[in-house]
């Protein structure tokens, strides 16, 4: 009864505070505080955020550890950990969520501190996944193990076993074995709760499960109990998750109920897909078991099995029936299709497939067939002469990834002549071959002067490339030249250049919706604006002008997420500005929407959706919408299909 009446009081002070009790659907930043707070966040102005941390208004203390979460800057750590101890629970959470942003490994023991004594449920379980988080990163950049230690301790003493509670604890696994953390005592406790506990938290126990790497799995008896519990669990995404353990067990059971569920063919989309891979690391499981679901009506299972069997020996009848399965698919599978041969040693298709590139009607479909040509050592040559004189900047970077891929194949020569042959193609001046080639040198073992020739090249590219537009190759470029030890340089930290339209804003609904017209069918976002203000109306923006008429989904990895939204059609297009990264205590499901960046405060154009749970890009890339009619749609998005509009709903 005291939360009930604890959350209808904190509702209707929002609704006083912001204005907005008379206008059901218009969003908070009617209140001039708030522009002001959420304007301070985008300018990264954190000395007069930390004065409204210290409101009256607690609302006010809100919205700047929010603020703060964004900024993520280390002078605020000392301000935030005395919002650990405020009044209203609401705060408290905000603070520990804006610490797990900051990462400063100083909060660890004011977490585990407030942590003890916490009693709201959202409020331990903000600064038990902040624990996770801190600790991860430390443990990942091999730093300070003793505060890592302290964190792991105050999470495993912590013994809240309600429903938040187990999920705090199992969020805070994830980041912990995310960052190749291999303690097993995580492992013990979610094995302890696993089987009673609900299915959301299932998920979560799952997915940390997933990502964990150490010796626990070697002892088969509680390692198989789990993958039990897993695969018969009656909720999709945990079991979809938690398939990515069998390779890991090995033992008989695993292969077992891998091959069951990939025999399964009415299972979800999901689950096969997960099967797939999971059967692809398993040598015990054949070619022949994964070889059906190449003739699978959905297009994310077909593509999975084939990878699964590139890490296979495939029978030549088994190469010809996937040939006459795939002849009638998409360009991207038929891709897939050559690439198992080629993988096989079977290069008869190559000849015709070289022919056909230029009979594609498009670009983008040209680039698709071209990109295939990397599985193919003899196409090395034509990889590149492509490279150096395509016309088209889609044609252009599928032959030099293609060429790349080619000179990474096992017995590659990747000589002095090779170098030059990048240095030829990076000349070329388009950001998008210029990062593809400043990746790879990166991977490459040069001489001195081959060091000085390739370090004097990309340091004569810089004053080519505009900021902010072209801030992921820069970055990609200086990289490069930092790790042939020559010179050094500092990576672009990209200024303020993008002012937030508040009377734009002000006019959005606070659940205004977005309707995403694609080759698929219509998709509706609802977007969250008071979330993502700035984010959201870059997006109304660009839609209103038209600007995401006709643009590609050129990025698609089942399980995960569809991309689109690139002016070129290759995922290194930008606008002229970028967008502030966004962050709010919020979860990738499955429909979030979230944009696409090169790092911290480079977001612009470029959006995705997701399939299922996503865990490992939160806090990292901004949620501005989520998917609320047309989901079914998502999971149909292939490599090709197009935006053909966006129109903001009234």
């Amino acid at each position: 009864m005291t939360r009930l009446l604890f959350c209808v009081l904190s509702i209707a002070l929002v609704a006083v505070f912001t204005g907005c009790l008379d206008k059901p659907t218009s969003n908070k930043f009617r209140n001039k505080d708030l522009i002001r707070l959420a304007e301070l966040t985008d300018r990264r102005q954190t000395d007069s955020l930390l004065v409204y941390l210290k409101s009256k208004q607690p609302l006010l203390r809100i919205e700047a550890a929010y603020g703060l979460a964004s900024v993520r800057d280390e002078r605020a750590v000392d301000y935030l950990h005395n919002a650990l101890n405020d009044a209203v629970p609401e705060v408290r959470q905000a603070a520990a969520y804006a610490l797990g942003q900051i990462m400063n490994p100083t909060s660890i023991k004011k977490l585990a501190f407030s942590l003890r004594y916490e009693s709201k449920p959202a409020v331990y379980h903000a600064i038990t996944e902040a624990l996770g988080k801190i600790a991860g990163a430390q443990h990942s950049a091999g730093l300070t193990p003793e505060f890592v230690e302290d964190a792991v301790n105050a999470l495993l003493n912590f013994e809240k076993s309600d429903s938040i509670g187990i999920n705090g604890l199992a969020k805070a696994a994830f980041w912990l074995h995310q960052s190749g953390w291999n303690d097993p005592r995580f492992m013990n406790r979610i094995h302890a709760y696993y089987a009673s506990s609900s299915p959301i938290n299932r998920r979560a126990m799952a997915f940390a499960t997933s990502r964990y790497k150490g010796s626990w799995f070697v002892d088969t008896l509680q390692a198989n109990r789990l993958l039990s519990w897993i695969t018969n669990d009656n909720d999709v995404i945990a079991k979809a998750a938690g398939l990515a353990i069998a390779p890991r067990v090995g033992s008989q059971t695993a292969n077992q109920l891998v091959i069951a569920e990939l025999q399964n063919t009415q299972n979800p989309i999901e689950v096969l897909v997960s099967a797939c891979r999971a059967a692809g690391k398993m040598d015990s499981i054949s070619s022949a078991i994964i070889q059906p679901l190449c003739s699978h009506p959905h297009s994310y299972v077909k593509e999975e099995a084939m990878r699964a069997l590139m890490q296979k020996p495939v029978s030549i009848e088994q190469c010809n029936a996937i040939r006459i399965a795939l002849k009638n698919e998409s360009i991207p599978l038929q891709s897939l299709g050559l690439r198992l041969l080629a993988a096989q040693g079977d290069t008869s298709q190559l000849a015709t497939w070289l022919s056909e590139i230029q009979r594609e009607p498009t670009p983008f479909l040209r680039g698709q067939r071209i990109k295939a040509l990397g599985a193919f050592p003899s196409a090395a040559d034509a990889c590149y002469q492509g490279a150096i004189s395509a016309v088209d900047i889609l044609e252009q970077n599928a032959y030099t990834e293609a060429f790349i891929e080619v000179h990474n194949l096992p017995n590659a020569v990747r000589d002095s002549a090779y170098i030059d042959q990048l240095l030829s193609i990076f000349n070329r001046n388009d950001v998008g071959l210029m990062a593809l080639c400043a990746a790879e040198m990166r991977n490459l073992e040069l001489t001195e002067a081959a060091k000085q020739r390739s370090t004097s090249a990309l340091t004569a590219a810089l004053p080519q490339l505009t900021l902010p537009r072209d801030v992921e190759t820069y970055n990609e470029i200086v990289k490069t030249i930092n790790s042939l030890g020559m010179e050094k340089r500092e990576e672009a930290i990209l200024a303020f250049n993008h002012p937030i339209d508040w009377e734009l804003v002000k006019s959005i609904d606070r659940r205004q919706r977005a309707e995403v017209m694609t080759t698929q069918g219509k998709i509706v976002f609802e977007l969250h604006v008071e979330d993502a203000p700035g984010t959201v109306a870059g997006f109304v923006q660009l839609a209103r002008q038209g600007f995401y008429t006709d643009k590609y989904i050129h990025r698609v990895i089942p399980n995960f997420v569809a991309q689109g939204g690139c002016p070129r059609g290759d995922g290194m297009g930008s606008t002229d500005y970028t967008l502030r990264s966004e962050f709010r205590l919020h979860s990738y499901g499955t429909g979030t929407v979230g944009m696409a960046s090169a790092g911290p405060d480079t977001e612009s154009c470029q959006w995705f959706i997701t399939h299922i749970p996503t865990p490992h890009l939160e806090g990292r890339y901004t949620i501005f919408a989520h998917v609320v009619e047309g989901l079914e749609l998502v999971d149909k998005l292939t490599i090709g299909d197009r935006i053909l509009s966006v129109s903001i709903l009234d």
